[in-house]
Order: C-alpha cells, then sequence, then structure tokens
C-alpha cells in the first residue's frame, strides 16, 4: 500500500559553473576602483581587491581558463520565508528577503571568487546577473 510523507523544503539552492584561470598564465590586470563597484563591490573593497585573467598559453590551449569552480546561492527556508511563499510573494520579494536575512546571492558568491583569484570578472558577469 503506497503511503505519502509530507516534508518540508528547508532549503532552496541554485548553482553555476564558472570557468577557472589558468594557473600558469595568470596576471593582474589593473581595473579602475569605480569599475569595481559598478560590478558589485563595496567602495572598500573596490580599493583592494586584485583583478586576474589568464593571458593564453599552451596549458590551457590559448583561452586564460582551465579547470572549473562552483558558484552556489542557498537560500534558507525559515518562517519567514515560508509565510512569503504561502501569500504568493514573488521571487524578487523572496530574494530581497532572504538577502536581508543573510543569503549569499550567486552574483556575490563570484565576487568572491573574483576576489580569491579563481575567476576573472567578465566569467562572474556571463554567469551571474546583477
Amino acid at each position: 500500500e503506497p503511503f505519502l510523507v509530507a516534508t518540508a523544503v528547508h532549503l532552496i539552492c541554485a548553482q553555476r559553473l564558472i570557468r577557472r584561470i589558468c594557473a600558469d598564465c595568470k596576471e593582474e590586470v589593473p581595473i579602475p576602483p569605480q569599475a569595481l563597484v559598478e560590478a558589485g563591490y563595496t567602495p572598500e573593497e573596490s580599493k583592494r581587491v586584485k583583478i586576474y585573467k589568464g593571458k593564453g598559453c599552451n596549458t590551457c590551449n590559448g583561452s586564460g581558463y582551465k579547470g572549473r569552480a562552483g558558484l552556489y546561492e542557498v537560500m534558507e527556508v525559515d518562517e519567514e520565508i515560508r509565510e512569503l511563499i504561502l501569500v504568493g510573494a514573488s521571487a524578487t520579494e523572496l530574494k530581497k528577503k532572504a538577502i536581508e536575512r543573510g543569503m549569499i546571492t550567486l552574483r556575490r558568491s563570484g565576487l568572491r571568487k573574483v576576489m580569491d583569484g579563481v575567476t576573472t570578472l567578465e566569467e562572474v558577469a556571463r554567469e551571474t546577473l546583477h
């Protein structure tokens, strides 16, 4: 006899794969702080973040990238979020509330990977919405 199990969703996750900068031809590139702010960094971060890219070599077949890394956005479905879902809130409203409650967006996850020298701003812009 089949039976139903009622379960509650506790987390909602989004993932994107981005290309990693090739370690063999990685080089720092100068980017004006204002361009970094426009990309999503805070004014403070824009003064200290170093931006890298791969210039292209035999290891990466001239692409500047070698391998992949993941970007993740995880939304915890707590009582407040659950309530918004039940009253039919839009995806935008849900995301805004989740960010207020500490969710790291795909874009922010990407900007952290850029700060860590893992990938490029172009790659993050291509794979995430601002």
